[in-house]
């Protein structure tokens, strides 16, 4: 009861249970960080998730025509049971968004406006017939969606980077940064993967914060059957499970395989290299697999005996937190990694290399390096670094957000 006279306290403008709304890429499609987070974040308030509106217009190729039949079927889908991925506990979003009508050219002003219409109606019907009536809070990892900031009369809003999209493979940096720019004119606050973009995108606000990739340390840890086509695979096997190409030294694979005849190269990934690259790979003791399920990918990683991230070292990778890293640590393997500033956090749990000669050295130290109390004491390293901790740490940085915006203390 208040005093006599004294105005009821007002309600605060966010708070447990309010929704979130998420600008991410396609659900289901692969499970990203930004869905790593929000599979939690969803078990205590309502996320409205709205799938991926484009980084560059569409091409004339083959892959380009793929993705835009899987879109026009994931707009005619009705809605029915999400994707868990194979994992256990976490939640799903209250409502998928297909971003029906949205065109991919982001940077024409004139569909650049119409696309935020869209959105912005969209997100708001959503909302209403959820029953959803308080302000959400915006959270996005796309900056084409710069137009919706301010529109949903959020509570506060977020800017998650987890790559440097003005080099990322495949986007289009002329259409991408003059958004991102407006993007960080406008959001409350940046939330990156690499402490290398919290500075290279520091935002207008002042409120730069640095959280890295974590893990799903059962879904890893968890013992599993080994798969059929990995028990004719000869041990000692180095192993990679991530995209096989692009940021990946397919060149310092070939030499692995060279140096260590007698040990299996397997790599279990989609493979995106050109067909020079991937004939590199043509030696009997390298084993690309290709694409896994991602419910399956525990099963191959725990038959390495040593995981390796071989990448090139550019502008993109630099920028680089691989999820992979935790991931293998989850499993118990010695990891070789190359030097990507991110690594650094880890270099006392894996073996960081600078040039091919000390990976290719390093790669032989790890190989016998399976003691059990070396995996014991790697898998307890990845136990604190779970995407459950890591989404508590950013719902944290969206209550301070929401407090700063609204001058609560």
């Amino acid at each position: 009861m208040t005093a006599a006279g004294a105005a009821p306290a007002a309600a605060p403008p966010w708070g447990h249970g309010d929704p979130i709304v998420v600008f991410g890429d396609d659900w289901g499609g692969y499970v990203s960080t930004m869905q790593h987070l929000f599979r939690y974040i969803a078990v205590e308030y309502p996320v409205v998730w709205v799938n991926a509106i484009g980084h560059r217009p569409p091409s004339l190729n083959l892959a380009d025509a793929r993705r835009a039949i899987q879109k026009v079927k994931a707009m005619v889908r009705p809605r029915g049971v999400q994707p868990t991925f194979g994992l256990t506990g976490g939640g799903l979003p209250r409502a998928i968004i297909e971003p029906r009508g949205v065109l991919p050219w982001h940077g024409f002003g004139p569909v650049h406006a119409l696309n935020t219409a869209l959105l912005v109606r969209a997100i708001k019907e959503r909302l209403a017939a959820l029953g959803l009536t308080r302000p959400p809070v915006l959270v996005t990892g796309t900056p084409p969606s710069v137009g919706v900031v301010g529109q949903l009369g959020e509570a506060a809003s977020i800017y998650v980077c987890m790559d440097d999209f003005l080099n990322f493979p495949g986007v289009s940096a002329k259409m991408i940064a003059p958004l991102e720019r407006r993007l960080l004119q406008k959001v409350d606050a940046l939330v990156a993967t690499a402490e290398s973009l919290t500075k290279s995108k520091f935002p207008a606000s002042g409120q730069a914060f640095h959280l890295p990739q974590g893990v799903n340390y059962d879904h890893f840890s968890t013992p599993r059957p080994e798969p059929a086509e990995m028990a004719s695979i000869p041990h000692p096997r180095i192993g990679f499970a991530g995209t096989v190409g692009g940021c990946c030294d397919l060149g310092l694979v070939r030499r692995i395989a060279e140096t260590y005849p007698n040990c299996s190269v397997v790599l279990v990934g989609p493979i995106t290299g050109d067909q020079a690259g991937m004939n590199e790979l043509k030696l009997p003791n390298v084993h690309v697999l290709g694409l896994r399920p991602y419910s399956e990918l525990p099963a191959y990683v725990q038959g390495f005996d040593v995981g390796i991230i071989p990448y090139v070292l550019n502008d993109w990778t630099k920028a680089v937190d691989s999820l992979k890293m935790l991931e293998y640590l989850a499993v118990g393997l010695p990891v070789v990694t190359s030097a990507m500033p991110e690594a650094a956090k880890y270099a006392h749990m894996v073996r960081v290399t600078h040039d091919d000669e000390a990976f290719i050295r390093a790669v032989g130290d790890a190989i016998p390096d399976n003691a059990p109390a070396a995996r014991a004491a790697r898998q307890a390293f990845a136990s604190q670094h779970t995407w459950k901790k890591r989404a508590e740490v950013l719902l944290d940085i969206i209550g301070q957000q929401v407090a700063r915006r609204h001058g609560v203390r």
